[in-house]
C-alpha cells in the first residue's frame, strides 16, 4: 500500500476524520459548476450555513472560497480593509501573528499588539490603543489554535462598538465547536474553514459577514484577483456561482456536513464537542499528564498538553503513528514543550479511550527506559 493510502485516526486540530456519509456524498455526484445543479448547491450551502449560525439572510451573507482558512483570511484582509485604514491586529500565538503578517502586506497601517503565547487578550491594552489612536479595524483569532486558548470576542467586540471600529474574527478552528454569536459580539466579518469541526475534508474556506459590509466592497480598489471578496459576493448574489472553478466535490461534501449538523441540532453538536474534550482531559489527568494552562479559558477544539520529562515530541509522534494516531506538536516558543490533541471530526469516545491508552503505554515505556 502506498503511504498516502493509509488510514489514520486524525486527532490533530485539522484535518479531521470524515464520516462515511460525507465521503459518500462527495463521490456520489458529478455536476458542472456552471450548471443549475451547482447553483442550487451553492444556495443550499449559504442557506444552511446561515441557519446553523442563527443569522438572518436579510442581514448576513456568506461566500465559499476554494482554499484553506488562510485564503478566507487573506480575502478579508485584502478586500474589506483599504490601504489607508488603520488596523490593530491582536496576537497571542501563531495564528494571531499570521493575521498581522498578512494584514501588513496589504495594509501598511497595521499595528500588531503581541502578547506572550498562552495568554488572554489584554483588554485594558486594547482599550488604551483604541482610545489613544485612530483605528478602523481590529483583527483577532477566536481560538488561538497554537495554544488552545479561547479569546474574549464579546469583550473585544464591545470595545470596537464603543470606539466605532470594525471587527474581523478568525474562527477557523473554533467554528461549530465553540459558540460564537456574530450579532451579539458585533463581528463585521468572520472566517472559517471546512476541515475542522464542520466535519469534512480540508480545502474550502468560508467568509460570513453583514450584507451591508459586503456591498461596500465594490467601492474599494481590487488588490487580489482570486481572493477578491467583492467578486465572490457579486457572483453568489447575482449569478449563484463562484467566480473561479470551484472544488465541486468539496462543495457537495460541505453541504452534506452542514445538513448533518442541522439534523443533530446545533446545541447538540456543541454539547457533544464539549463532552469529548472534557472526557479526553479527564483521561489525561488520570494518567498523570497536565494541560499547559488548565485554569485558562480553553477551546473545545484542541487540548494542549505538557510533554512529560524524558519524552520529546518526535518520539511521541512516531510511537503514536505506529499505533495509527496523528497528533501535532508545539510551534514557536512551545516547540518540544507540548503536544496537541483534537477531538473534532468523526471521533467518538472509543477513539478517545484508545488514544489515552496508547499515550499511557508510551509514557510508561519511556519512564521505564529512563529509570
Amino acid at each position: 500500500m502506498d503511504d498516502y493510502a493509509k488510514r489514520y485516526r486524525l486527532m490533530c486540530p485539522g484535518p479531521v476524520n470524515v464520516s462515511q456519509r460525507v465521503l459518500d456524498a462527495m463521490i456520489g455526484s458529478e455536476i458542472g459548476h456552471r450548471e443549475s445543479e451547482f447553483s442550487a448547491l451553492l444556495c443550499a450551502i449559504q442557506r444552511n450555513c446561515l441557519k446553523i449560525m442563527n443569522l438572518s439572510p436579510e442581514k448576513y451573507a456568506m461566500v465559499v472560497i476554494t482554499g484553506s482558512g488562510s485564503a478566507a483570511n487573506e480575502a478579508v484582509l485584502c478586500s474589506a480593509i483599504q490601504p489607508s485604514d488603520r488596523v490593530l491586529s491582536l496576537s497571542t500565538g501563531e495564528f494571531g501573528r499570521r493575521l498581522g503578517e498578512i494584514s501588513s502586506i496589504y495594509n501598511p497601517n497595521t499595528k500588531t499588539l503581541a502578547q506572550d503565547w498562552g495568554t488572554s487578550i489584554d483588554l485594558e491594552a486594547v482599550e488604551t490603543e483604541l482610545r489613544e489612536n485612530r483605528y478602523d479595524w481590529v483583527t483577532m483569532v477566536h481560538n488561538e489554535t497554537s495554544t488552545g486558548e479561547l479569546q474574549p470576542v464579546k469583550a473585544v467586540g464591545d470595545l470596537c462598538k464603543k470606539y466605532g471600529v470594525r471587527l474581523f474574527v478568525d474562527a477557523v478552528s473554533s467554528f461549530m465547536v465553540d459558540p460564537l454569536d456574530l450579532e451579539e459580539c458585533g463581528v463585521t466579518f468572520m472566517s472559517t474553514s471546512s476541515g475542522k469541526a464542520i466535519g469534512m475534508n480540508p480545502g474550502l474556506s468560508l467568509v460570513v459577514g453583514r450584507i451591508s459590509e459586503f456591498r461596500r466592497l465594490s467601492d474599494y480598489p481590487v488588490r487580489n484577483y482570486y481572493l477578491n471578496l467583492a467578486r465572490h459576493y457579486d457572483f453568489i448574489t447575482h449569478k449563484q456561482q463562484t467566480p473561479n472553478t470551484p472544488a465541486i466535490t468539496l462543495f457537495i461534501a460541505l453541504n452534506e456536513a452542514l445538513k448533518i449538523i442541522l439534523e443533530e441540532g446545533v446545541s447538540s453538536r456543541f454539547h457533544f464537542q464539549a463532552e469529548k474534550a472534557a472526557s479526553f482531559r479527564r483521561g489525561l489527568a488520570n494518567i498523570g499528564l497536565s494541560l499547559l494552562h488548565p485554569d485558562h479559558v480553553l477551546s473545545n477544539a484542541v487540548s494542549t498538553i505538557c510533554l512529560p520529562n524524558g519524552l520529546n515530541f518526535d518520539e511521541l509522534r512516531a510511537a503514536l503513528r505506529e499505533r495509527g494516531f496523528i497528533v501535532y506538536g508545539g510551534k514557536g516558543p512551545l516547540a518540544n514543550r507540548i503536544f496537541q490533541v483534537s477531538t473534532m471530526g468523526c471521533v467518538d469516545f472509543n477513539d478517545i479511550n484508545d488514544l489515552l491508552g496508547a499515550i499511557q503505554n508510551i509514557v510508561t515505556q519511556t519512564m521505564h527506559s529512563v529509570a
